[in-house]
């Protein structure tokens, strides 16, 4: 049993209450001493609610773990006693071990400590209090829990059993309203649940469905652990009674991310207006709330002294992460937003070098001169290793042409939070359809593709088919023959196997008249690939189309080296060779497996790289309509996603520690097309005195 979670605990026959004796500066146990005043003040305010803002690199960890400490090693408060919430396994192990570490230093082993420490992610606790409450739940036994592919499967079987069309009301989009809901804690049944889509007219009916049919497997998804918690203590008081006086002391981490379920259920716990005794922590920075599109609601800090009236506030504003020059700059940026507190990040470091404002003709340029510097870099101090270098973009598909210079250059990397390139699911759909059509033996690629997008071809068909074929000679040569003579497939399967083949067959007879760039077109128009993505409309199916987008660009990349200086006659002959020597291309650039390296370039989006910190920071295509990635203020929703962006700009900035280099291009490729691209506005909002600029834009330079 996991001790430091351990709610079978006996601490309800032990009373002994908090000291509430106040320490003086000679009193304090040696780390505090460590601190810096702010982060002092934040410790030694233990009554009340207390609002710690805490600007990017200023010692937030070290203040919430120094409180914990100090509260058990000084104030005697049972460990029990103390709740501390974070969002990651890996930030809650790292928090539990610091504590322990502080009061080893006190002469506390684990051992003397009494009772389990309780520091964990909102959903550990939730599922703690809910297994311990299992009697008032509605389940028949233990539930279990379900994860996404779980819940997607389940929500599957809902609307074939209703008989809607999977094709105009996605699976995925359901699942997406209603992760939604519960992140605001709303039931089907709720006005307010809206999402904007086609299904809203479904999404109660759906949404109704799900819940009973969770209750009928005794599951429980994410969401539903969160929600189901608030409505557990909401309606039974004797229970949230006994929590709260479990908890008297709460700390939040990252208060900024928790979306309105999360913020309700630490209400309960926590708010005197519900009967708690408000000693209630939450530490965060409004500036680096950059989650909006998951659920995180940036109103919950910046509301927090209305909903805790008589809260005391600490800022903690000196970064020891980065040079001045990097906080000063992101400080004049962040100053542009609105919602946000009053605050100055300020820091002690050296001045350090200014920002290199990179401009580049085009965004193959931007790839290969940010590599060329890493390698300038990397020879001219011998001290900088591969993985103390990062790259920032703010779609996944703009890592496809730095992915490509770092293996000519022959330097390893490594895409962090995300697939390389090549290896997206989306990607290896459409390179599975060219591979058939270039090589009609290829069965892996064929039993890749043939029910993607979905076509009503299942496992069921596919077993019998292998069964069938039996591993002799080629699975589409079998396969055709079926389908002219059939004796294993009748009705309406035998159409959906019938219409793939003839589709197939159809770009297979015109490749060798085709450009790549038509075949490519032609596959995503037959198959109807991007507008089932489209009609998903979440997150994650707008990415994937940003990654075929991309991947366009690279056929057309291929297209212009092998034709180039060709006549018409020449470009004829060439066309049947296409194909071939595109994938014998593309497979040979990404063969090379660097995933292993440890030390490598470290690739990431600017929303994975919040919590990490690295010498060398290179941000890419900040750009109007790319970052940010709105195109005006004209709306007050335009208006608030301006200002995450600006807030994901500040994130990026502030994870530099001494080089940080911003980059635009003149030129973009999106979807064959190159586009004029305008410098981001952020430029024009950190003053020019901070910035080195190097403009490649009238030429292809050299660095």
């Amino acid at each position: 049993m996991d001790r430091e979670l351990d709610f079978d605990f006996d601490f309800e026959s032990i009373r002994l209450e908090a000291s509430t004796e106040v320490a003086t500066p000679d009193q304090v146990p040696e780390f505090v001493h460590r601190l810096n005043d702010p982060q002092r003040e934040a410790v030694l305010t233990t009554n009340g609610p207390l609002l710690v803002l805490a600007g990017a690199g200023s010692g937030k960890t070290k203040m919430l773990t120094s409180r914990i400490a100090y509260l058990i090693s000084y104030l005697k408060v049972r460990p029990w006693q103390i709740l501390a919430v974070t969002f990651t396994n890996k930030a809650a192990g790292e928090m539990r071990d610091r504590v322990y570490g502080l009061l080893s230093e006190m002469g506390m082993s684990r051992h003397e400590i009494q009772g389990p420490l309780d520091i964990g992610t909102f959903h550990a606790i939730c599922a703690r209090i809910l297994r311990r409450e299992a009697d008032r739940l509605p389940f028949k036994k233990p539930f279990v829990i379900f994860d996404d592919s779980d819940q997607l499967a389940l929500l599957k079987s809902i609307i074939k059993q209703k008989n809607i069309d999977d094709k105009i009301y996605p699976p995925k989009s359901f699942q997406y309203a209603i992760n939604r809901m519960k992140c605001d804690a709303l039931e089907p049944d709720s006005p307010l649940a809206k999402t904007g889509r086609g299904i809203d007219r479904k999404l109660p009916e759906i949404y109704e469905a799900y819940q009973k049919a969770m209750i009928d497997n005794n599951a429980l998804d994410f969401g539903e652990m969160i929600t189901l918690t608030y409505r557990l203590l909401r309606d039974n008081p004797d229970i949230r009674e006994k929590y709260q006086r479990r908890y008297r002391y709460i700390h939040v981490d990252e208060y900024q991310d928790t979306n309105r379920a999360q913020y309700l259920l630490l209400s309960l716990l926590g708010s005197p207006e519900h009967g708690s005794h408000g000693n209630i922590c939450v530490v965060g920075d409004e500036d680096q709330s950059i989650y909006g599109w998951r659920g995180a609601d940036i109103r919950n800090i910046l509301d927090f002294e209305r909903e805790y009236p008589g809260s005391h506030v600490v800022k903690l504003e000196q970064n020891y992460r980065s040079t001045q020059t990097i906080v000063e700059a992101a400080s004049e940026l962040i100053a542009h937003n609105t919602q946000r507190k009053n605050k100055t990040l300020f820091s002690e470091q050296e001045v350090g070098e200014p920002i290199v404002r990179i401009q580049c003709p085009d965004d193959r340029f931007e790839a290969e001169v940010v590599v060329k510097e890493i390698r300038r870099l990397i020879q001219d101090h011998p001290e900088f290793s591969l993985n103390e270098f990062a790259i920032f973009y703010r779609t996944h598909a703009q890592s496809r042409l730095v992915e490509e210079f770092l293996r000519q250059a022959k330097l390893p990397y490594k895409v962090v939070g995300g697939l390389r390139f090549f290896d997206r699911k989306e990607i290896k759909d459409v390179m599975a359809y060219l591979r058939l059509v270039y090589n009609s033996s290829d069965s892996i690629s064929f039993k890749r593709i043939i029910n993607v997008p979905a076509r009503g071809i299942g496992k069921t068909t596919l077993d019998k088919l292998d069964a069938a074929w039996g591993q002799q000679g080629s699975l589409w040569d079998f396969f055709s023959k079926e389908m002219s003579a059939p004796e294993i497939f009748s009705g309406k399967t035998l159409k959906k196997l019938q219409e793939f083949k003839r589709i197939v067959d159809q770009w297979t007879s015109h490749q060798p008249t085709m450009l790549m760039s038509e075949l490519y077109h032609r596959i995503l128009d037959d198959t109807r690939y991007v507008e089932e993505l489209k009609a998903e409309g979440t997150d994650e199916a707008l990415e994937r189309i940003d990654n075929l987008e991309e991947f366009n660009s690279v056929v057309l990349e291929f297209e212009e080296r092998e034709l180039q200086g060709l006549t018409e006659e020449e470009i004829t002959k060439r066309k049947p060779l296409l194909l071939g020597r595109f994938l014998e291309q593309t497979t040979l650039a990404e063969s090379p497996d660097t995933d292993g390296i440890a030390t490598s370039v470290q690739m990431m989006t600017f929303h994975a790289c919040k919590g990490l910190e690295f010498p060398v920071v290179f941000m890419l295509g900040v750009e109007e309509g790319l970052f940010p990635s709105v195109h005006g203020e004209e709306s007050e929703d335009e208006s608030d996603e301006l200002e995450e962006e600006r807030r994901l700009c500040y994130v990026g900035m502030t994870r530099a520690r001494e080089r940080l280099y911003m980059c635009h291009a003149t030129f973009r490729r999106v979807w064959g097309d190159l586009l004029y691209q305008y410098p981001a506005r952020f430029f024009k909002e950190i003053p020019e005195r901070y910035f080195e600029i190097r403009d490649f834009s009238k030429n292809a330079g050299r660095f």
